[in-house]
């Protein structure tokens, strides 16, 4: 337990979001094709990337940002084409599911947190009593988020924060986690109720970046920016189209309002999960 606890004040003590920018420069540097290459098979080898479903430039990877930000293969992830069913936004390991009790979200056992925390907006309100589910990205996992509904963008919300690592050991130990690292916030309404895609940053994660709208998060100058679209401006998302980008693994929370998640599918926890597969029934 104390070695826990020191781990847990090393993290409050570093500089994680001076380390994380460092990490993004450095995944930026363009390195020799020979020793890029190197680097990338060492990489996929003990973090278990597949590369074969990769979509590769005709002259490889020119920098890590470009490997980490990488595309699939057309067909590589099929979207499940149930008109009913809800989809994973992620390569990823289910974590955590269920009901979330009033404005309790559970985080780990014995520790949850606050809806309103997590999205500190009156949007929150909507997913009072609602359901949620969160997923993993592990470093070897691709790491574009895609919509798991079908339905328009009604807005999103940048809510600057730390950047402690949301690895399981504290995860299990750190109450709130979720609701003070930064977070990426996407907001989607569809014909049975609204669902939020909170995408939460880590260290070493560079930045968040959106697919639908231009907003980065850990920046110099940081500040808290919800944006929600004019009735004629909302961008239209059809289930399993990309809404952003991890520059390497982090955590997505999926809220959906009461309503909306009739069923979740037979899932496990740990479980792992691909972009596309059913993870629920609305």
């Amino acid at each position: 337990m104390g070695n826990y606890r020191f781990k847990i004040l090393m993290f409050k003590i570093l500089p994680k979001g001076f380390i994380s920018r460092i990490f993004g420069y450095i995944a930026l540097i363009r390195l020799p094709q020979k020793l890029m290459n190197k680097v990338i098979a060492w990489y996929s080898g003990k973090y278990g990337v597949n590369l074969n479903e990769a979509e590769i430039p005709p002259s490889g990877f020119k920098n890590l940002n470009m490997f980490f930000t990488r595309k699939l293969k057309d067909g590589a992830r099929k979207i499940d084409d149930d008109k009913k069913s809800i989809v994973a936004a992620t390569d990823s390991r289910v974590d955590e599911f269920g009901d979330i009790n009033e404005d309790s979200i559970l985080q780990a056992k014995g520790i949850d947190y606050s809806l309103h925390e997590l999205i500190p907006s009156k949007e929150a309100k909507k997913f009072i009593n609602g359901k949620f589910i969160t997923l993993y990205l592990s470093p070897g996992d691709y790491h574009r988020i895609h919509s798991p509904v079908a339905g328009e963008i009604t807005g999103f919300f940048n809510i600057p924060g730390k950047l402690y690592t949301v690895q399981e050991f504290l995860v299990k130990r750190f109450k709130g986690l979720f609701a003070v690292n930064e977070r990426l916030v996407t907001y989607i309404k569809t014909d049975k109720g609204a669902v939020a895609v909170c995408k939460i940053g880590a260290i070493n994660v560079g930045k968040i970046t959106l697919s639908y709208d231009y907003s980065v998060t850990n920046k110099f100058f940081r500040k808290k920016n919800e944006h929600i679209y004019a009735p004629d401006k909302m961008p239209h998302i059809n289930k399993g189209d990309e809404l952003g980008i991890f520059n390497l693994g982090s955590t997505v929370i999926i809220l959906f309002e009461k309503g909306v998640m009739k069923k979740f599918a037979d899932l496990k926890k740990g479980e792992k999960v691909k972009v596309g597969e059913k993870i629920g029934t609305s």
